[in-house]
């Protein structure tokens, strides 16, 4: 992957992630349920890079889908750290350039992605 790219994909993961940590927030601020409501305040006290530990336990990761995405984010980040981006989950090639410009986190290549898959049959 060229340098370039990397760079690229590294802003508009951390953009679109700031942007969804502020979502999930608001989210949960919205929701009745005082242990949700008790979530938030912890949250907004919490630096980000802990909010996935202290969120696991204590939701219905389905009931928010900014909670899904924001897993997702965090987990291309971090195969940015480790030297991971841009390579398949399943299959271990690289991601096509294209795949990645569209979603920075996406986690499969055109061969092995499910949606990619039905699309042909």
């Amino acid at each position: 992957m060229n340098e370039n790219l990397l760079k690229q994909c590294q802003e508009k993961l951390r953009e679109e992630l700031a942007r969804t940590r502020a979502s999930f927030v608001l989210d949960l601020k919205t929701n009745t349920n005082p242990v949700i409501l008790a979530l938030a305040e912890l949250l907004e006290n919490t630096a980000p890079s802990d909010w996935i530990d202290s969120i696991n336990e204590k939701i219905c990761p389905s009931q928010f889908p900014s909670y899904q995405r924001l897993v997702q984010l965090e987990a291309a980040l971090c195969q940015i750290d480790i030297g991971q981006f841009g390579f398949c989950c399943d299959c271990e090639q690289e991601i096509e350039d294209a795949l990645l410009m569209q979603d920075p986190a996406t986690q499969r290549c055109t061969q092995c992605c499910p949606v990619t898959k039905i699309k042909e049959a």
